[in-house]
């Protein structure tokens, strides 16, 4: 009855009017439709495994195009916003390259700890490959790439500290994260301000889209604008025709619920309770009893891990799933969840076979699968949900380091568009496309 399903046509924009942070770039590919991907809430390490399914789900896009790259997981649409969907998407531009012997300094904020921890080091290890990748094939400006790693805690104010470091201590050019919509609206001014290109692997809240953000902030995942609607129409699909909706109060959860919201009382359902919880919460009974008290068909749950894993085990206990179903975001989705969540009585895990939304980074063919297949050769498990988008936002920072022949925050947000944008020779390879930027050769 409940089996996960992913929406996989990037990780959260918006389709129609996303003219969102992420990136100034033309688009080659229409995003009208979003994968779904299946997937059992199993964990591997108890003998589950994860069954892919594909099923078209058209999302229209009010026309708007979006560029398809490639080699993690590219898709940067200059319409405002970068949307990956698999691996790395190069479109560059030609340019002179001043060699350098010293190292250039890329950030990470990403949650290797807290709510988002699970998601946190495979993040980070997407942009160690692209580093690697980058190192092995003569750096940028005749120098390495040095990764500064720092965590957000999936905290805002501790993710203010860390980004206070990586621009006044460190004094990094461009910085990798947040994981979180909230933690990187709490830093994106500190970016701002310091002239730090910021690219978000997962921010995934439409807030983005209109943020002042001087062309320094960009997000290698569509906005929620589109996953919201997606997760309205499997709802709509699936048969429900009333839900309750039990939402982070955060602007992923807020923002998530808004798009749902608008878009399944358009195909004709009806939200009855709107609930949000605190994300620094730890015990959620009372919201837990409020979401459920209308007996809603279905339960649109917008959470991290830790707090959702919390949320699904009180639900269960109060008997909220006898009769109800749940539905679950793309954050709720790693292999850990069944174990966090636990057992029932009989010895099954509580959330087996339970359904959501999930970008599918396979969505791109071929390329995603050189990325993991490299990512498996490095690292010994498979990629996460956000692990190419994170190979994709180190890929472009390095390329337009490249192409602007200059380390130099603003001189990395001006090529960003150059580098990722039509026309030129398409290339799906790291090594290639800063081959070729050296040559001259403008790329695709």
């Amino acid at each position: 009855m409940k089996s996960y399903q992913g929406v996989g046509a990037g990780f959260p924009g918006d389709a129609g009017t996303d003219a969102s942070t992420c990136a100034r770039i033309n688009s080659a590919m229409r995003a009208e439709y979003l994968y779904l991907l299946k997937w059992m809430a199993l964990p591997n390490s108890a003998g589950g495994e994860r069954r892919y399914t594909r099923t078209r789900y058209n999302i229209a896009d009010g026309g708007r195009n979006y560029n398809n790259k490639q080699k993690g997981g590219i898709i940067l649409g200059i319409m405002k916003y970068i949307t990956v969907f698999a691996v790395l998407a190069l479109v560059l531009a030609s340019g002179c390259v001043t060699p350098s012997d010293e190292e250039v300094k890329i950030g990470t904020l990403l949650p290797l700890t807290g709510d988002l921890a699970a998601y946190g080091g495979p993040m980070e290890d997407g942009a160690r490959l692209a580093v690697k990748e980058v190192n092995e094939n003569g750096g940028v400006l005749g120098g390495k790439i040095t990764l500064v790693t720092t965590d957000s805690q999936t905290s805002g104010v501790a993710a203010v500290g860390a980004m206070n470091q990586l621009a006044t201590v460190d004094k990094v050019s461009a910085v990798i994260g947040a994981a979180g919509s909230g933690v990187s609206l709490a830093v994106i001014g500190i970016a701002v301000n310091n002239r730090i290109v910021q690219i978000s692997p997962s921010n995934t809240a439409p807030d983005f889209t209109t943020y002042p953000d001087d062309g320094f902030y960009y997000r290698t995942v569509p906005s929620d604008a589109l996953q919201g609607k997606a997760m309205a129409k499997l709802a709509n699909e699936s048969g429900y025709a009333n839900v309750s909706t039990f939402v982070l109060n955060n602007p992923y959860g807020v923002g998530f619920e808004e798009v749902f919201k608008e878009e399944f009382e358009k195909l004709g359902g009806t939200v009855i309770d709107r609930v949000k919880y605190d994300p620094s919460g730890v015990t959620f009974d009372s919201e837990v009893d409020k979401v459920s008290a209308s007996n809603p068909e279905v339960i649109i749950l917008v959470g991290y891990p830790d707090t959702g894993s919390i949320i699904l085990k009180a639900a269960y206990e109060k008997g909220a799933m006898d009769e109800i179903d749940w539905l679950l975001s793309e954050g709720m989705r790693t292999d850990e969840l069944a174990l966090k969540v636990g057992k029932t009585a009989r010895g099954n895990y509580i959330v087996a076979n339970f359904t959501g939304t999930t970008p599918d980074p396979r969505a791109t063919g071929p390329a995603y699968d050189v990325f993991a297949a490299d990512y498996v050769a490095e690292f010994g498990r498979e990629p996460a949900t956000f692990s190419s988008n994170t190979y994709d936002a180190a890929a472009i920072i390095a390329l337009a380091i490249e192409k602007a022949g200059s380390a130099d925050g603003t001189a990395i947000r001006d090529a960003i568009p150059d580098v990722a944008n039509a026309p030129g020779e398409e290339v799906s390879d790291i090594g290639t496309a800063l081959a070729l930027i050296r040559n001259g050769t403008e790329i695709n």
